[in-house]
């Protein structure tokens, strides 16, 4: 029976990249991938003298500041492979404009105030504005590295405008600035690189690769994306790790809570103290690990996440070379007109003489690609995996690879589908380059279906899970899951785009050595929820407010107050405690972590002048204002509130039940404090007496809180 320290499934980038930081850092690796080349989508394949390039249209920023940078010199991409900066980047044909994005930010900017001049000021404003979102980003990742990341309170007032980029829309995001439809129209060029239109598209998910794009330069590397792929799977090979292709991972084997090993089609076996999945998270958690291994909560957290749209790519090797003829473009996009969302309904419904077009061609940049007389081109739109009952295959793609082939590639309706769909787009693009047809030397076309076929991606996914605002960051599937030693990695997880799953890599091996070796480690980016291993501590749970408590605040003695009729789950433990039908005295102390240490001392003396030995006698409860908590922080206060949990559950006696002792109630609106009239619990704490009955005994809010719970309690 083999072993390893970790088992990577996928050799993905994000696989890739994960396993080479982890054979850097002298672990064990070895990667099973049930292709024959590494990279998943950043791959080739190969006709004649014919490269073909199947998905990298640019990689944003691989030089210094961009997001690319520091993942492609830790692994030593930027020693093998040279990256052609493209200038121009991309140029976008509509109806009326003819736009060229060139490599200079303020030349580009130049270029948009020359077609919209009226539109001057808010062109301007709204890219420095993204710029100064993409700084905060950076800042925030940076000061992470650092160990300088503020408390939680105080990260809206230093990262603001990354926060708002976040929750939004970058449509909701560019109407701030605009609402000149065309111009709007002409800035969301990139849409189709994240799958969404703006009014469905997180703003954050287009900004920060657009600033690394347009900031720190689009690239090509020489060689096409195979070449990438293939020099992170030397750095894994030179530092010790295994890659084997041609296993396809079925099954993660789970033992009392642990996945143990992984089985492949072929039978293999693999016993690991770690795995890591770069493999879509439905297959990874609902599949190889199987629902009744995971809570129920997470498992509808998993299915309720869409898969994002694929895509339907005509590749063509022409015996002409189109840059010798004067053709100027990369990348060439094309829109019948300036309603994107008519765009992305195109490729849903499989209009693609309405979908939207990037016309690719590689030799532009690297020459290597093709002879010297001939060019590489690919025509590519998006596509749903549903289109004409799933390109006539019925949706049946078996899990054996071999099985499913036999379903599709030879189902002459698919065949059918796939080639009116391709003439479609031909006979668009011959209106753009005269003579296509005729000097087509090698024709080849990939479906939704054929990404399933390489990727196993569900729906033949591109970007991971759709990158809605909901879906994006906190509300997306973190690299930890319910599974301690189960970790996930890839587009699913940290977003799509290579650069994001290069990135998704390098967090996930950090996550995976804090908890192998036991260490502290500081999380560059803040995409994924805190972690065991994340250095996020109980003290930056705190929340800020603008108003002034009132520390005089006196006992109220109320005894007409109707408690709320309000059921809080509590922390770590997930009891449920319905205030108004306690059944018992309880004494409920309010506060936010910026005032937990007074919280304390008023529950430490409840405790030891009550005797409080036994838990039926009277509930003492901890109610935890955190409505100035932004939701995309929820995932920190819930791991500080387990950290106080547990440091408070090992200072009880032998023999105790801490869920019966130590009850944490996240108050994450705010209602329940503001019901009981206490405000600013950030500044002072507070608390409310009821006695057996229910009834309020009394509350109050000063600076004596101790004294006064004391006092009431007597009275009660």
């Amino acid at each position: 029976m083999e072993k390893f320290e970790i088992v990577i499934i996928g050799a993905g980038l994000g696989g890739l990249s994960a396993a080479a930081y982890l054979a850097k850092a002298g672990k064990k690796v070895l990667v099973l991938e049930h292709h024959s080349v590494p990279g998943g989508y950043a791959h080739e394949f190969r006709r004649g003298k014919y490269r073909f390039e199947v998905s990298l249209h640019a990689l944003d920023g691989a030089s210094p500041g961009g997001w690319a940078y520091p993942v492609l010199k830790d692994l030593g991409v930027l020693d093998r492979v040279h990256f052609h900066r493209m200038d121009p980047f991309y140029t976008a044909r509509f109806p009326e404009h003819e736009i060229i994005a060139h490599a200079d930010v303020v030349a580009y900017e130049a270029e948009l105030i020359n077609h919209f001049p009226a539109e001057k000021e808010n062109i301007r404003a709204m890219i420095a504005e993204m710029i100064e979102i993409f700084f905060q980003v950076r800042r925030f990742s940076a000061d992470g590295e650092i160990g300088q990341r503020p408390p939680i309170e105080q990260m809206p007032a230093v990262y603001p405008k990354m926060l708002s980029a976040m929750s939004q829309s970058w449509d909701e995001f560019m109407n701030q600035f605009t609402q000149n439809q065309q111009l709007k129209t002409v800035l969301s060029t990139l849409w189709g690189y994240y799958g969404l239109p703006p009014a469905q598209l997180s703003a954050a998910a287009y900004i920060f690769p657009w600033v690394s794009y347009h900031l720190y330069g689009a690239y090509y590397p020489e060689g096409g994306s195979m070449a990438m792929s293939r020099a992170i799977e030397k750095t894994i090979k030179e530092n010790g790790g295994e890659i084997r292709y041609h296993q396809t991972v079925n099954k993660i084997e789970i033992q009392n809570g642990r996945a143990v090993a992984v089985e492949t089609e072929k039978g293999l076996r693999v016993e690991a103290d770690v795995i890591i999945s770069n493999a879509n998270s439905p297959d990874t958690l609902l599949k190889f690990v199987g629902r009744e291994n995971l809570p129920q909560q997470y498992t509808a957290q998993v299915e309720s996440a869409a898969p994002s749209i694929s895509n339907f790519v005509v590749y063509l090797g022409l015996d002409r070379n189109l840059k010798s003829e004067g053709w100027k473009h990369h990348e060439l996009f094309i829109s019948e007109g300036y309603d994107i969302d008519s765009d992305y309904q195109a490729a849903l419904d499989g209009k693609f003489n309405a979908t939207a077009l990037a016309i690719t061609n590689y030799d532009q940049v690297d020459a290597s690609c093709a002879p010297e007389t001939g060019s590489v081109l690919s025509i590519f739109s998006l596509a749903d995996w549903k289109t004409d009952n799933t390109w006539g295959t019925g949706g049946n793609t078996s899990t054996s690879l071999s099985a499913s082939l036999e379903k599709y590639s030879d189902n002459p309706q698919y065949n059918e589908l796939k080639e009116a769909a391709a003439e479609m787009i031909l006979d668009r693009a011959e209106k753009i380059i005269p003579g296509l047809r005729a000097s087509i030397k090698y024709k080849e076309i990939a479906t939704p279906i054929t990404n399933w076929r390489y990727s196993r991606n569900v729906g033949g996914a591109i970007y991971g899970t759709e990158q809605t605002i909901e879906n994006m960051y906190s509300g997306r599937l973190q690299a930890k899951t319910p599974i301690s030693n189960l970790f996930l990695t890839g587009a699913w997880t940290f977003g799509g785009g290579m650069s994001a799953a290069l990135m998704s890599g390098r967090e996930t091996s950090r996550m995976v050595i804090g908890q192998m070796d036991g260490t502290k480690v500081m999380l560059m980016m803040m995409m994924m929820a805190p972690s065991e291993q994340s250095s996020v501590s109980s003290e930056q749970l705190s929340v800020d407010s603008d108003v002034s408590a009132n520390s005089s605040t006196s006992q109220s003695l109320i005894t007409n107050h109707q408690l709320p009729a309000t059921t809080l789950k509590t922390a770590v433990s997930e009891r449920e405690i319905s205030l108004d039908k306690i059944g018992k005295p309880a004494v409920l102390i309010f506060h936010t972590q910026e005032t937990a240490d007074a919280a304390a001392q008023v529950n430490e003396a409840i405790r030891a002048e009550s005797n409080y030995a036994n838990c039926d006698s009277m509930l003492i409860a901890n109610i935890v204002d955190l409505h100035s908590v932004p939701k995309l922080f929820r995932g920190f206060a819930e791991k500080a509130m387990k950290e106080s949990y547990n440091k408070a559950a090992a200072s009880l006696g032998k023999g105790l039940a801490p869920q019966d002792y130590i009850v944490i109630l996240p108050d994450w609106d705010g209602s329940v404090t503001k019901s009981f009239g206490f405000k600013n619990t950030n500044k002072t704490a507070a608390f409310a007496v009821l006695d057996k009955n229910g009834n309020l005994a009394g509350s109050y809010q000063g600076g004596e809180s101790t004294a006064k719970a004391l006092e009431i309690l007597k009275i009660k």
